[in-house]
């Protein structure tokens, strides 16, 4: 039964709100990968001491408390991955055509924008880690000091298959390395690349209407994890205020 074509038309408004809920998806799902990636939970899943950590004598609600925090960073780890590619693969090209067929854009125009999505060296990086979150979970590597095992950072794994997670572990980071694969850093340069292409898009929506139709200020409310290794804001109880960026051009 294809119950697709029983669902009302989406019209040109409907589409143009659609993409902008999908960016900030992207970016609300970023906002907590920030914040719950600088946890205890995080910092020492994967290391020597993540057994001592959660061992039998510590009480069960604390158990459970980071165990929450582990589940919800991976629940948004995954969801912003999904949302990218949704949004960069899917979205886009399908607000394109609606702008070709609205007459907003011509043929010429609309076959320049798709293949600046085709030939997308980040895109198509996006892609690749999503389809590789479903061959295992995190798609990331936590890296700690050999003899310390303190904490370095979380880490993206090279997509040219010559480095595991162990023998990342195993072997020094330079600095060069982290700053290429570090899990914020790389999330930033995925948001503000989907960003960018949005707000051409946006752009075009406006001049449509002649005035500025959807909101570029962006921020959420990030419920305080319990093992949080970050400086709370005074006054703050449950939450904190995360501001995000997403709008660098393409």
């Amino acid at each position: 039964m294809d119950r697709v074509s029983s669902f009302p038309k989406q019209d040109f408004e409907g589409m143009a709100c659609e993409i902008w809920l999908g960016l900030n998806a992207c970016l609300y799902h970023a906002a907590y990968v920030r914040v719950y990636a600088n946890t205890v939970a995080m910092h020492e899943t994967g290391s020597r001491r993540f057994h001592s950590t959660t061992q039998p004598q510590m009480p069960q609600t604390e158990r459970d408390l980071l165990q929450e925090d582990l589940m919800l960073f991976r629940s948004h780890f995954a969801g912003v991955l999904w949302q990218l590619h949704h949004l960069g693969d899917e979205l886009l090209r399908c607000a394109y055509k609606r702008c070709k067929q609205e007459g907003i854009l011509t043929d010429e125009q609309h076959a320049d924008l798709v293949k600046k999505l085709d030939d997308d060296l980040i895109l198509n990086e996006i892609r690749e880690y999503r389809n590789l979150s479903h061959q295992f979970a995190g798609v990331i590597v936590t890296m700690h000091d050999s003899h310390t095992d303190a904490f370095i950072a979380h880490i993206f794994p090279p997509l040219d298959g010559k480095d595991t997670g162990q023998n990342l572990q195993d072997r020094p980071l330079d600095e060069r390395e982290i700053q290429e694969h570090e899990l914020n850093k790389k999330l930033e340069v995925y948001c503000n690349r989907l960003g960018g292409y949005c707000e051409g898009l946006f752009r075009i929506i406006d001049a449509k209407y002649k005035r500025t139709v959807f909101p570029r200020s962006r921020g959420f409310s990030v419920t305080i994890p319990y093992s949080y290794q970050g400086q709370i804001p005074q006054g703050a109880k449950d939450v904190i205020y995360v501001r995000i960026d997403g709008s660098a051009p393409a």
